[in-house]
């Protein structure tokens, strides 16, 4: 697998990409031929990189995507791209994660302060609060954040549209 990614490797200014004991690690500020082999693999899988698409650049867009990718993948969620991440990318079919579908449906009712169970430990783990399964000041402050980020209506409560943006 690694050996594969040794092609876009370059010593050119404009290719930087961090590598450690020949394993390719790529993560936000990278630029190259490796970055955009990265941002259509993320496109296969469903990932949304609507505003630059495969461009060479991991900037914001792709960092989100990439962690989206993560997440889905019951990765550990860090931005980086390293082996396993890459090696997941290149199992997936086209869409097999498709975005505009959840991963996990919506629980039927609004997930909120005082709330607790799985459902609140999967939005802690999508928030990047420590999950504890319990719905307090922290992980509201921590979706306002998400809920702000996304362009949707910041009032910490966990609904339908909050949801399927998270999963």
């Amino acid at each position: 697998m690694v050996e594969e990614w040794k092609t876009f490797r370059t010593t050119s200014s404009d290719e930087k990409v961090r590598s450690t004991n020949s394993t390719l690690l790529v993560t936000y500020g990278d630029r190259g031929a490796a970055v955009e082999k990265i941002q259509e693999l993320l496109i296969r899988a469903g990932m949304d990189l609507r505003e630059y698409g495969a461009d060479g650049v991991f900037g914001k867009e792709t960092l989100e995507a990439v962690q989206k990718f993560q997440r889905l993948s019951g990765l550990i969620e860090d931005g980086i791209v390293g082996p396993k991440t890459i090696a997941a990318l290149k199992r997936v079919r086209k869409g097999q994660f498709n975005s505009s579908t959840p991963v996990r449906p919506y629980p039927g009712s609004y997930v909120m302060i005082g709330d607790r169970g799985k459902d609140v430990e999967a939005i802690q783990r999508a928030v990047n609060v420590k999950p504890d399964g319990i719905f307090g000041p922290n992980t509201e402050s921590a979706v306002k954040r998400y809920q702000a980020r996304k362009g949707l209506s910041v009032d910490g409560i966990v609904g339908p549209a909050t949801w399927n943006m998270l999963f």
